[in-house]
């Protein structure tokens, strides 16, 4: 019973009450100081400052001067707090590459959100910095499949949570019952012998007997 009540709920949420949503990626790396410089490459000492300055550009990223740009040039009606909740900024591992993640109800609309991002960052560290160091490495795409779990996935979950859960209650039910059930338990526990027991019969089975007779 727990584990068709768990699905049961699960699936009228997944179907009935849950949104959509989207995800929409951007990466950006970390380049050169200045883009008019071309008479070298990149040394090592502009390297090392670049993986310096991934933390700090992460946070520039969802900062409040560049998420409220964002918001009044793209015109949308969410809050500083709300909208920051939908961005996840990461950096990978050992790399000067940044990723900037939108999720929204909307593709088209994560898409636009995630772009402009990307773009007022860029202007905002050179600003900033009076640099150039931020190039996009993969623009974001639209798109076509929603981020959520799909039903299939989800009612696998529910039914295993619902399968633990219904497990949990049977042992604990089994630990805590201190009823007798048999004469056995009553010997082992008083340490006298039983001489003798009544049985239980189902009173509705006996109808049935006598009724057949």
């Amino acid at each position: 019973m727990v584990v068709i009540i768990i699905t049961g709920c699960g699936v009228l949420y997944k179907t009935l009450l849950e949104k959509p949503k989207y995800e929409s990626t951007t990466s950006l790396i970390l380049a050169g100081f200045n883009q008019n410089d071309t008479t070298s490459s990149i040394d090592n000492n502009e390297l090392t400052i670049n993986q310096k300055l991934v933390s700090t550009y992460q946070q520039i990223a969802k900062s409040d001067k560049v998420l409220s740009q964002v918001i009044k040039e793209l015109k949308l009606d969410y809050k500083l707090e709300d909208l920051a909740d939908h961005i996840t900024v990461s950096s990978v591992i050992d790399t000067e590459i940044i990723e900037i993640t939108v999720i929204d109800t909307n593709a088209k609309r994560a898409h636009k959100i995630v772009s402009k991002i990307a773009e007022v960052f860029s202007e905002e560290v050179k600003e900033i910095y009076n640099v150039s160091n931020v190039s996009i490495l993969d623009e974001a795409r639209i798109a076509k499949e929603k981020s959520n779990l799909s039903l299939t996935k989800s009612i696998i979950i529910f039914i295993a949570v619902g399968t633990v859960l219904g497990l949990g209650i049977i042992t604990v039910c089994f630990y805590f019952d201190t009823t007798i059930k048999t004469s056995e338990q009553i010997e082992a526990k008083f340490d006298i012998p039983v001489l003798g027991s009544i049985p239980n019969f189902d009173n509705k089975s006996s109808k049935k007997k006598r009724g057949r007779k």
